[in-house]
């Protein structure tokens, strides 16, 4: 069984050892690993680190691409039947690739699989007593679940791309990831891969990968205040919005979902940028906003009495009591 572990890296010589050491064949009996590390311009020895130490690993330069373009670029040179993309400061955990690699060669109707996973918040390697607690996304056996992952993403709750292991066919059928993305282009690959008829599933064995809580690479996925990466947020939305309402999976608590996830948005945007909020206020409004309240006297009245954004808020929370 060979699997292909693609990981882009930018400026983490003091962190990948751990991420290639925990692919060391000894950890993962049965499965014969290619390993591609595809630099993003890093600025320090990372690469030296990795050519010395590690020989066997397959080196490759994007050239300050972002992570999306080196996860595509390792993806078209990968020759494994299987897919991991793992970031350069994770860990997979012992056997946790076989037990997955087996599953999905039992079921040919499944093109991804994934298990548990935890999360530790380390500057070394991955100890138990550095587990920290984080929302973990449920472990759904199902076959036929699309809708249910659907609502989940459309939520804000994600599986973690190194908890997933892929058939490659599936990503080069997709294309891979969406490189144009600044953020969430792994939310986005599942999703579109959810809406192009992928089964995805989980399974609940003894085996875990392990997600760094900390990051030293603070050029992508951090949204804080960045005006782009919100607009970002919200093209995507609105794109999917329109892609979902066109599909089979589509229902009233996914869109119900999707609503909640803009409106909490909303509330996180309105004191910086007060266009974009409202943009974000106007989608969720047009996703799900079926039931027409009366009274806009007593929530004008509210509105001088508790202030706009409150009035707003439990407005919408009753429209949500369908």
């Amino acid at each position: 069984m060979q699997c292909s572990v693609i990981i882009p890296v930018y400026n983490r010589a003091d962190l990948i050892k751990f991420t290639l050491n925990s692919l060391d064949a000894g950890f993962h009996s049965g499965v014969n690993l290619e390993i591609i590390v595809v630099d993003d311009g890093s600025t320090d020895n990372v690469i030296e680190v990795v050519k010395t130490q590690y020989p066997h690993v397959i080196v490759m330069a994007n050239k300050g691409k972002g992570a999306s373009s080196a996860r595509n670029e390792g993806l078209a040179v990968a020759t494994g039947k299987y897919v991991v993309y793992l970031d350069s400061d994770d860990l997979i955990g012992p056997e946790f690739l076989k037990a997955k690699i087996d599953f999905l060669q039992q079921n040919d109707e499944v093109g991804a699989v994934y298990g548990k996973y935890e999360y530790f918040d380390s500057e070394g390697d991955f100890v138990e007593k550095d587990i920290i607690f984080k929302h973990k996304y449920p472990v759904i056996k199902s076959l036929n679940a699309t809708a249910e992952h659907i609502t989940n993403y459309f939520g804000g709750n994600y599986i973690p791309q190194n908890a997933i292991v892929w058939k490659r066919e599936v990503l080069v059928d997709l294309g891979g990831h969406d490189s144009k993305l600044l953020v969430n282009q792994d939310v986005e690959l599942v999703i579109r891969a959810l809406l192009n008829g992928t089964k995805i599933m989980g399974i609940d064995d003894d085996t875990h990968a392990y997600i760094r809580h900390h990051s030293s690479d603070v050029r992508v996925g951090l949204v804080a205040n960045s005006i782009p990466k919100l607009q970002n947020i919200l093209d995507l939305r609105r794109r999917l919005f329109s892609e979902f309402v066109k599909s089979e999976y589509c229902n009233d608590r996914s869109l119900k979902s999707l609503s909640t996830y803009l409106f909490n948005f909303w509330r996180s945007t309105r004191h910086f940028d007060k266009e974009l909020a409202n943009s974000f206020l106007s989608l969720s409004k047009e996703i799900y906003w079926p039931i027409k309240i009366k009274g806009n006297l007593f929530f004008r009245t509210l509105g001088s009495l508790l202030g706009p954004v409150n009035a707003v808020e439990i407005k919408y929370f009753l429209l949500k009591r369908d």
